[in-house]
């Protein structure tokens, strides 16, 4: 296509000579069509889209747009900049490129020209955006090397000018139009520099969220998958500048406002591609200020519980949330239904009759989970009252105490392995499901109740189930890595199975069928239609590991696992639970250490009284231990290790 440069118009012929004439027009021309082909073939060498390029070249040869960051030049004129300590041509290099939206579009580009041999492995090519992250740390870290305070001005001013420009034309335009690639380039760009960190340039981090949040959904998902290209060490740089801004903000704001949500929906597309590529530990999104004692978590759940009146709160985000903070939350939730099951009580009461506003269950000890399994049966409606636990025959007032107590006897006879319906592996110390023919549903609905009171009234359990168990219960798909903690040498038969470069027939000697015991008798299933029959080969190994899996963790213990999910979600159901994550949810029920840590553990030890032969007493509703001034180190060995022998049942001094 011919291009025309630009003219003055048609000539007058006019003598007095303030008219250009046909040869200098001409001239112009040639000339400007000379300085657009120079740009055009720059800027394809460069690796610029020949689309792309054509429309900058024009500008470039009209004047009205900045020149790419060439990085060589760029370069040595630091050095030059460094050697002189002459920073004028710089300042205004970095003024142009930095400000300029075409400028910086075009800069930083993989040239498609080098050989693949000397592309470095964090080079990528992320929604085919070609950013040379090499070259773009390179820039900064020459700058930066400079440790001068001009330079770093001139550049965030320039950052800010293009943001600014940026969110002006968004604002004008009624929303932003289809950018494509470029914007995706300057952000990434941008992010990448380190000056960032510095909260003096905080307001510019801000212009930066705010861009990034405020486009439509498509272009955010397309951040997204630029940010699956990251590198482990890229991720981590930006997730910790942006959870930098949220905790100072946080601090010196006491408030959330427009810019910790814009900093918190950033967060969470780096959580998002996280999730997909898992470069780093998914704490690293855990945010110092939010999880610190003195924030307002209680008015965070009431912000998240009236989505009508508020648009955001951080539960919103619940990995920005750490275990312990969940668990506040999960606290929240459980005394708010409390109370509103003790008021509905206290009504009851006045109006109908004696109703009592707890789930109280008196059981025996000889008789502890006929006891507790009757009860629940014929007061399911209680469930979600207040737990008050009494032992019959027993003194004990419970504030808490005798609740521990309560639960680690129960926990004990349920999984005790002579009851059939749990296996124990001796190597990994875990629990697993026991495929059987027997009807334990109610036994399991038992189970599962007893985990959600657990978590419901704020206890910790003495056992601990595979975490393939907190995956299916928040509902995530089971694979052959999660038999590795369920049944490791089962685990590895498989695994060398699919190894194995032999003949399988002749070998292994299988067919599509799985063996199990039952109270000490044997039984066999089929894991496929007539799998008795159908030999395991080379070519239908895989399906038979797949089958093999799905029946050890899903279809073998179906009935089991179903009745005991239902009973874990008639107290643990609803949106509060689906903050966790599997690995939290097996922390807030199982953990050997509390939730929110030993620290926060209260621990007290007083003075009982002069020397006796007395035994140490405690309230442990409190963690209070009180000990009689023994004499000698050996008496007080004595007396403690007598009360740590016989430390079950409860009585009052």
């Amino acid at each position: 296509m011919d291009i025309d440069g630009p003219s003055n118009g048609p000539s007058s012929g006019g003598e007095d000579g303030n008219n250009p004439s046909t040869s200098d027009l001409s001239a112009s021309k040639d000339e400007f069509k000379k300085n657009l082909l120079k740009h055009f073939e720059d800027l394809v060498a460069r690796g610029v889209p020949p689309n792309h390029a054509a429309a900058l070249a024009l500008k470039l040869a009209s004047g009205t747009a900045e020149k790419p960051l060439d990085l060589p030049s760029f370069l040595e004129s630091v050095e030059d900049a460094k050697i002189t300590n002459d920073f004028k041509n710089l300042l205004k290099t970095i003024g142009e490129v930095f400000s300029s939206v075409e400028a910086l579009d075009s800069s930083f580009l993989l040239n498609p020209g080098r050989p693949n041999g000397a592309r470095d492995t964090e080079e990528r090519d992320a929604k085919g955006l070609s950013i040379d992250y090499l070259s773009v740390r390179s820039a900064y870290a020459a700058l930066q090397n400079l440790n001068n305070g001009d330079i770093d001005q001139t550049l965030m001013s320039a950052c800010d000018k293009l943001l600014e420009s940026l969110l002006k034309a968004a604002q004008e335009a009624g929303g932003w139009p289809e950018t494509g690639g470029g914007l995706l380039r300057q952000v990434l760009i941008l992010l990448e520099n380190p000056l960032l960190m510095d909260p003096n340039h905080h307001s510019v981090l801000c212009k930066l969220t705010r861009v990034i949040t405020s486009q439509p959904v498509s272009a955010q998902n397309d951040l997204v998958t630029s940010f699956l290209e990251y590198t482990k060490e890229q991720l981590q740089n930006v997730v910790c500048l942006v959870q930098q801004f949220i905790t100072i903000h946080l601090y010196e704001s006491q408030q959330i406002d427009e810019s910790i949500e814009a900093a918190t929906k950033l967060l969470g597309m780096l959580q998002e591609a996280n999730t997909k590529c898992t470069r780093i530990s998914y704490t690293e999104f855990y945010n110092d200020a939010v999880n610190n004692e003195e924030f307002n978590i209680k008015e965070d759940y009431r912000r998240w519980k009236q989505p009508e009146r508020y648009s955001f709160s951080f539960c919103k985000y619940p990995f920005i949330y750490d275990p312990s903070s969940k668990s506040r939350i999960l606290q929240l939730e459980s005394t708010m239904k409390m109370s509103h099951e003790f008021e509905d009580a206290v009504l009851r009461s006045i109006f109908i009759g004696a109703t009592c506003p707890y789930l109280v269950l008196k059981v025996r000890r000889e008789h502890l989970i006929m006891d507790t399994l009757h009860q629940i049966q014929r007061r399911p409606e209680d469930l979600k009252k207040p737990l008050k636990v009494h032992f019959v025959g027993e003194e004990g007032v419970d504030e808490g105490g005798v609740q521990k107590e309560f639960f680690q006897l129960l926990i004990r006879q349920i999984f005790d392995p002579n009851f059939c319906m749990f296996s124990y592996d001796t190597d990994t110390r875990l629990y697993w499901f026991k495929a059987s023919g027997l009807d334990l549903d109610t036994e399991f609905e038992l189970v599962g109740i007893v985990l959600g009171l657990a978590i419901y009234n704020g206890h910790i359990l003495e056992f601990r189930f595979p975490m393939v168990t907190y995956m299916k219960l928040m509902g995530h798909e089971t694979t052959l890595e999660d038999l590795k903690e369920v049944s490791p040498d089962v685990y590895k038969g498989l695994v060398n199975l699919l190894e194995f470069e032999g003949s399988v027939e002749e070998n292994f000697g299988l067919n599509f069928q799985v063996n199990y015991e039952v109270l000490g008798e044997m039984y066999t299933e089929d894991l496929c239609e007539n799998g008795g029959n159908i030999t395991v080969t080379n070519a239908n190994k895989e399906q038979y590991v797949d089958l093999y899996v799905r029946f050890l963790l899903e279809s073998g213990i179906e009935r089991q696992f179903v009745a005991f999910k239902r009973g874990f979600r008639r107290l643990c159901g609803g949106p509060v639970l689906h903050l966790f994550r599997p690995e939290e949810l097996e922390q807030l029920i199982c953990g050997r250490v509390p939730i929110k840590g030993l620290g926060n553990l209260p621990f007290v030890i007083s003075r009982n009284g002069p020397h006796s032969d007395r035994l140490p007493t405690a309230h442990t509703c409190f963690n209070h231990l009180l000990l009689p001034e023994y004499d000698t180190e050996e008496t007080l060995e004595n007396r403690l290790m007598t009360a740590i022998n016989n430390a079950e049942g409860f009585g009052l001094m």
